[in-house]
Formats: C-alpha cells, structure tokens, sequence
C-alpha cells in the first residue's frame, strides 16, 4: 500500500492510489494551507516533494498558474493537484509541509 510522509509532523499514512496529497492530510490532520478546499484555485496548499516525486501524477496547468515553471527548482507542487500513482508498498512519498502557511 502506497504511504506519504509528512515533514515536520513525522506523520506517515498509508494512502489510496489516486488520492492526493491534500486529501490524505486533512484525513490525519496535517494542517494545509488552503481557501478554495482543494480545486487548485488559491495555490495556498504547496508542499516540497522530498522524495518520491516518481510517484506522483505529473505536474499540471492548474499548478503552472499558481508556481510557475520552476519545479525543477523548487520542488513544490499544489497538494490538492499531486495525486499518487501506484500501488505497491514500494510506493513512499515524502513531503515538506511549510509551517509559515498552515491554518491552524
């Protein structure tokens, strides 16, 4: 079974393909950034991908217009666009929640 990570909170889920990175937080109650619950319309729900971003579904136009192009650099994605791909227990993405943007 897929599992994600989540930096700082060392709280790891195990997770459904197909589910995203914000749904499985709120599910736990990691705190996210967010003012449109998910629909890609704030851009407040970016994580940095530590690691495992293979297993992710690939970067998106609802994420270009919040982040640019700058993946590559940065490492962030909008939560509530990456979603997991995969469904073996090899599958481990990890996470970096940034603090300074969660509601809490």
């Amino acid at each position: 079974m897929p599992k994600i990570t989540f930096q700082p909170f060392g709280v790891t889920v195990d997770c459904a393909e197909g589910e995203s990175l914000f749904d499985a937080a709120r599910r736990m109650g990691v705190p996210v950034a967010t003012a449109c619950a998910g629909k890609a319309t704030c851009g407040l729900c970016r994580m940095k991908i530590v690691s495992g971003a293979e297993h992710l579904t690939p970067f998106n136009s609802g994420e270009r217009k919040h982040l640019g192009n700058v993946y590559f650099l940065t490492k962030e994605r909008l939560s509530c666009q990456a979603r997991v791909q995969g469904s073996g227990d090899e599958v481990h993405v990890v996470v970096k929640v940034p603090l300074e943007k969660v509601v809490r």
